[in-house]
């Protein structure tokens, strides 16, 4: 057998089977490949197909105000929060997390909390998205968390709007409803079940609406094994990134005590240091394990094709119209007065 070549520092050998580089001294096949182990060069031996390169791949999210402070991605074994206060909205971001996903030919499955599957359904709609191919062919997915918790009655409706009883025959296939959706467990193997229908590993995304109400449901403890379960077993390994949503009124101290489980952490706040007398909202991402980020605050608004940033100062008028200054307030030709330098990205 020949003898292996004597490492080098300088050496940028890569492993012809894993496909990292080599840190240490090489090890050679009997046909003269160079590997970085013995494991590697036994596969290569025993004409194993080497995996994808790399295993963990980096993806953008494909939401323009959130990819502005990304630029190079994310890795796709992340479970990231989305952390906003009260009074934002942050259920636009996780509804065109998963349209970018279904536009670019990917699965997704959305575990619906505070909504039941009909409501989610509307709001893809209501943004013109429209999500029902998607559904009847199993592309989208919903995991009902909350038509179970009504009362019986309620649970299949027969007095409601047309359009309605219309998108119930999307949700016969496209939806799964819990039963039990206060035992975390039969929730995590609901969602474990349609990962597996769709042949989700290496692709795809899965967006929980409120992981409030996964608190609610599971407690404290709950919620934090609950988290831990579902990034070790979809993230980890399954490849496949999870977003979750989380309101920080009264869940600050969640927030803070369980930062550790998230990879990442995209928070949404409302300003009022931008422009006087307005209120606006701002995105930034706290953390982004592995991927670099922009450390900056950016001011965002729902647009028709979906979040993107703007500049306060330069454009707060074409965003909303001229604005009625307050009283005593002399404002710019824009309607607000802004404050200091243009600025679309404020420092954290």
């Amino acid at each position: 057998m020949p003898q292996p070549a004597a490492y080098s520092a300088t050496d940028r050998q890569r492993c012809a089977f894993c496909g990292y580089g080599i840190p240490t001294e090489p090890v050679q096949t009997p046909s003269g490949a160079v590997c970085c182990s013995e494991a590697c060069s036994a596969a290569i031996d025993a004409d194993e197909t080497p995996p994808d390169h790399p295993a963990v791949t980096w993806r953008t999210t494909g939401v323009a105000a959130l990819d502005t402070l990304l630029p190079r991605g994310f890795p796709s074994n992340s479970f990231v929060l989305l952390s906003a206060v009260d009074g934002i909205r942050h259920r636009e971001l996780g509804t065109e997390l998963v349209w970018r996903t279904l536009a670019r030919g990917e699965p997704a499955v959305v575990v619906a909390l505070v909504d039941p599957a009909v409501a989610v359904v509307q709001q893809f709609l209501t943004l013109g998205w429209n999500v029902l191919p998607f559904l009847e062919s199993g592309d989208l997915h919903i995991v009902d968390c909350f038509t179970s918790r009504l009362r019986e009655k309620h649970q299949t409706p027969q007095h409601q709007v047309e359009w309605n009883a219309f998108l119930d025959r999307f949700l016969e296939d496209g939806a799964t409803v819990v039963l039990e959706p206060s035992d975390l467990r039969a929730v995590e193997d609901a969602l474990h079940d349609r990962l597996e229908a769709a042949d989700m590993v290496g692709q795809g995304i899965v967006v929980i609406d409120s992981l409030n109400e996964v608190e609610r449901q599971g407690h404290e403890t709950g919620t934090e094994q609950f988290v831990k379960e579902v990034r070790g077993d979809v993230c980890s390994r399954k490849f496949v990134p999870i977003f979750a949503s989380v309101t920080t009124n009264g869940g600050e101290s969640f927030l803070k005590r369980s930062q550790y489980l998230f990879d990442g952490i995209v928070e949404m706040r409302h300003t009022e240091s931008l422009v006087d007398g307005v209120r606006l909202k701002q995105l930034g991402v706290r953390k982004m394990d592995g991927a670099l980020y922009h450390p900056d605050w950016v001011a965002y608004e729902q647009y028709a094709g979906g979040l993107r940033t703007f500049d306060p100062a330069a454009d707060f008028a074409a965003v909303y119209g001229p604005l009625s200054p307050p009283s005593g307030h002399r404002t710019e030709a824009g309607g607000g007065r802004a404050r200091g330098a243009p600025q679309s990205r404020q420092r954290r």
